[in-house]
């Protein structure tokens, strides 16, 4: 049998990712109709207001853009030794090496991988579907064995 030494999990939860674009491009809609009313009513707009609102809109389009492609990035990227999760939109990816990983814990949909210097990384099986959270965790107990941990989630209304 051949081991494939390399392999990702992209992002394909797209309702998620289209959810939050909208929310950008709210925000940047916004915005640009608060300069708009601010020139109706008054007939000019400070140009730190100008710089500031553009400078948000950027922002905004910039953020709808990048959320309308996480299903082309990849979340999860297995090494033959370690592991590297993206984090989110301006952080770097997060790498564990397999033998820096002291615990991994699973409590409902979120995995937490703790390295022995005490980092922590959660991953969030709802940004994937089904069949793939099934592999990650399978992974994660294939490489870590008694390290993995699973904590039943507590019922809804007991005690």
């Amino acid at each position: 049998m051949m081991m494939i030494s390399e392999w990702s999990i992209q992002y394909s939860n797209t309702s998620i990712w289209k959810k939050k674009a909208r929310g950008s491009m709210i925000n940047m809609l916004t915005q640009i109709s608060i300069l708009f009313m601010i020139l109706f009513l008054n007939g000019s707009a400070e140009e730190f207001l100008v710089y500031l609102t553009g400078g948000v809109a950027v922002i905004s389009t910039w953020q709808m853009i990048y959320y309308l492609k996480m299903p082309e990035r990849d979340y999860i990227r297995f090494e033959d030794q370690a592991i590297d999760i993206r984090r989110g939109i301006a952080d770097p990816r997060w790498r564990a090496a397999d033998k820096d990983v002291k615990r991994v814990q699973q409590v409902g949909d979120v995995l937490t991988i703790r390295k022995e210097s005490g980092e922590e990384e959660e991953i969030y099986l709802e940004n994937v579907t089904d069949h793939d959270a099934d592999i990650i965790i399978k992974e994660f107990q294939e490489r870590y064995g008694n390290r993995m941990h699973t904590v039943p989630e507590k019922n809804e209304g007991s005690f």
